[in-house]
């Protein structure tokens, strides 16, 4: 599936239940599988708990991929449009120990929030008081 590829960027709008989520979730994925540091990933979204369920959907499908049958390992790949060597094998099957082991996990976040840690980061450029309180 073209949209899973990672190198391609896309555009997906889409009605609830129609898997916006895992369609997000799968190119995570490719882009851990393919060499990503989980540091270097971020995803964006709009609520809090569409943020969490990523996370847990991402962390569940690699210990998935760590713990899976040879048989199954094969259809995930395929799935998410993978290659299917030995090299990727084994990269899905350690893809769960290395977000463990990661000093810098991938982060799933809103856009609210990613705003905040700008600012707090660089309060200065952005015209506002070091160490400002956000109000609701």
């Amino acid at each position: 599936m073209i949209a899973l590829d990672p190198a391609r960027n896309i555009v997906v709008q889409a009605s609830a239940g129609t898997g916006k989520t895992w369609l997000l979730t799968s190119r995570l994925l490719r882009l851990l599988l393919g060499g990503a540091a989980p540091g270097s990933v971020l995803a964006i979204t709009f609520t809090r708990q569409a943020a969490a369920e990523m996370q847990q959907r991402v962390t569940h499908r690699c210990l998935n991929l760590a713990l899976c049958s040879a048989t199954e390992l094969e259809a995930a790949l395929r799935e998410l449009g993978a290659p299917r060597t030995d090299s990727m094998r084994e990269r899905a099957r350690g893809l769960y120990e290395a977000l463990l082991s990661d000093p810098y996990s991938f982060r799933i976040m809103t856009f609210h929030a990613f705003s905040q840690e700008l600012l707090q980061r660089f309060p200065l450029e952005a015209g506002v008081p070091p160490g400002f309180d956000l109000c609701e």
